[in-house]
């Protein structure tokens, strides 16, 4: 792309505090070569004017953890990183760009999850920009650029995943916080690097069934870990009958016919899986 800042280019800084002096000690030569008083008045006025004039448009601050990007007529030709006073070529337009950390708790945003339910998601992101030249030129405002694009990405990231997995085996947005939070910064990164902004930083801060369909995912969920339990009772109570069998047979000596091991595992089975207290029940005969 055309008329794309790719790089910044850091200014040799000139520190006004050595300039100053030099300006001071040109004025006071000047007025040791001037006899006429009235002149020196003048050449005073003269010189208090220039100064200001000069002040106001070479001589700027420059804070802790800000930027300035010089241009001149029209042109970009640098950047001033380190904090002081500093001096630039006359006319120049200096503007500033913060380098400090910002933070962005975006608002819930309901969105369509991979299985088409509908969910509500936000993030905190951190960042900060590491290159003032992009930030300032690439984009219109850097500020609002961030977050629409962290909007977009969210949106992105929501809609390829369901909210929760049926098994172990798929990914989910609550099961996977830790890659799915990666991938966030990843997909933020890629998008954010024209205006020179570096994420430090997202995770997901909410995250929920949006309110029409809470109620029945709830209960959805809550039948699913019924189930889920009870399979658990049935498979271990399965396994306890098998050990029980085989330790009459190998064991006790005692070999049973079909209709007994029917029934044997008939009433371990209601012994070990029934919520109720069990029945007393006969012996083999």
């Amino acid at each position: 792309m055309k008329n794309i800042i790719e790089h910044d280019r850091e200014l040799k800084q000139l520190n006004a505090i050595f300039v100053l002096p030099m300006l001071v000690i040109v004025m006071l030569l000047t007025l040791l070569l001037v006899q006429d008083i009235m002149f020196i008045g003048l050449y005073i006025l003269a010189i208090i004017a220039s100064l200001i004039m000069f002040f106001r448009v070479s001589f700027f601050i420059n804070s802790p953890n800000e930027a300035r990007v010089i241009e001149f007529f029209g042109y970009y030709i640098g950047t001033y990183f380190r904090p002081g006073i500093f001096m630039t070529i006359p006319f120049a337009h200096r503007y500033v760009v913060s380098m400090k950390f910002e933070n962005i708790n975006t608002e819930k945003i309901k969105v369509n999850d991979a299985n088409g339910s509908p969910i509500e998601i936000s993030v905190v992101i951190i960042w900060k920009v590491d290159n003032p030249a992009k930030a300032y030129y690439n984009v219109n405002n850097y500020y609002e650029f961030v977050a629409i694009q962290s909007e977009s990405v969210i949106r992105e990231l929501a809609s390829s995943y369901p909210y929760d997995s049926e098994g172990d085996v798929e990914e989910s947005l609550r099961k996977n916080s830790v890659q799915i939070a990666n991938e966030l910064q990843s997909l933020l990164q890629n998008r954010l690097s024209i205006a020179g902004v570096n994420v430090i930083e997202s995770r997901i801060s909410h995250l929920a069934y949006s309110s029409e369909i809470a109620q029945a995912m709830l209960k959805r969920q809550q039948a699913h870990a019924v189930t889920s339990a009870r399979k658990h009772i049935v498979q271990n109570a399965i396994e306890i009958i098998e050990e029980i069998i085989i330790h009459f047979e190998k064991n006790k000596k005692i070999t049973l016919d079909d209709q007994q091991r029917v029934q044997l595992i008939n009433n371990l089975l209601i012994t070990l899986i029934s919520d109720k207290d069990p029945l007393p029940t006969f012996g083999l005969d």
